[in-house]
């Protein structure tokens, strides 16, 4: 059995209504006007811009597989700088991470992501680098997984519909492969709807410091059939969503994971809205352009 069915097994079904973790605290989602839009070439010049108040670190993350909490080794994986952003015309959320490992993990030899298996059971998913991340664009709580245990064109049809779950590889395996949705509609990996940059000089196995950065479009409904049959979010200023990430460190194996640092600090961000982290839509600000920028 994999580790992600141990999870979900062990995480059950009984979960506190739209609670939001940590409690009481909301991050800012930084504006970008349309000129200021990163170009994702994986250069950090395009998030100089941003205030120092809209990126978090590694403090704000606890390790919640292991159980060490905030008990981190900077020489083993640093968190040393995390944002998000977004832009109105675009409607997409962008993010940008700045991430020292002691062993960065990015190769393997079958890349069998794409199959049925990989997409429901978590097969071969794990035993890289990862930055996890989890939308729940209407801040309704959704589920991930787990809608329907006897029919698995329930399940498909809406595992990351309406919460949606990405595996995203740091660096991407490979040299190319970075997108992985917990879902069928593998379709959102296109340009349209997705892209990503990143700089990092040192081979697979390698120490260094990464930098990320990559653009998602958030879905109410996000349908294995395509555009036309899915519906994207509308963000909008000033309001909130459901939004966590965890970044899974893969040191010793290329199967499994040895470590799960979780912004809401709770291991069960993967799969339930309930368990993410209040954001808001921050308006443009304009003190820092110069002009009635949008």
């Amino acid at each position: 059995m994999s580790i992600l069915l141990a999870l979900l097994i062990a995480l059950g079904s009984t979960l506190p209504a739209l609670a939001h973790f940590p409690d009481g605290v909301t991050y800012k989602i930084f504006q970008f006007p349309d000129d200021r839009v990163p170009k994702m070439d994986g250069k950090a010049e395009d998030w100089a811009v941003v205030p120092p108040a809209y990126f978090l670190g590694q403090t704000d993350h606890a390790e919640v597989f292991r159980g060490l909490g905030d008990d981190y080794d900077p020489k083993d994986l640093d968190i040393k700088k995390v944002a998000v952003g977004w832009n109105e015309r675009l409607n997409r959320l962008y993010f940008m991470a700045e991430v020292y490992d002691d062993v960065h993990r990015f190769f393997k030899e079958k890349l069998d992501l794409n199959t049925l298996y990989s997409r429901t059971a978590g097969a071969y998913v794990h035993g890289d680098d990862i930055w996890e991340i989890v939308i729940d664009a209407d801040h309704a709580g959704d589920k991930v997984v787990n809608f329907s245990k006897d029919d698995m064109e329930v399940e498909m049809r809406q595992r990351s519909a309406f919460t949606q779950n990405y595996h995203l590889y740091m660096p991407p395996l490979n040299g190319y492969y970075w997108h992985w949705l917990w879902g069928k509609a593998i379709w959102s990996e296109s340009a349209a709807y997705s892209g990503v940059g990143w700089q990092y000089a040192g081979e697979n196995l390698s120490s260094g410091t990464c930098f990320y950065e990559c653009y998602l479009t958030p879905f109410d409904d996000l349908n294995p059939a395509g555009p036309d049959s899915s519906r994207v979010h509308n963000l909008k200023e000033n309001a909130i969503i459901g939004l966590s990430w965890a970044f899974l460190d893969a040191d010793s194996s290329d199967t499994e994971f040895d470590a799960f640092w979780s912004l809401s600090k709770k291991m069960e961000m993967y799969c339930m809205g309930q368990y993410l982290v209040d954001f808001q839509l921050m308006p443009v600000e304009h003190g820092l352009f110069g002009g009635d920028q949008k």
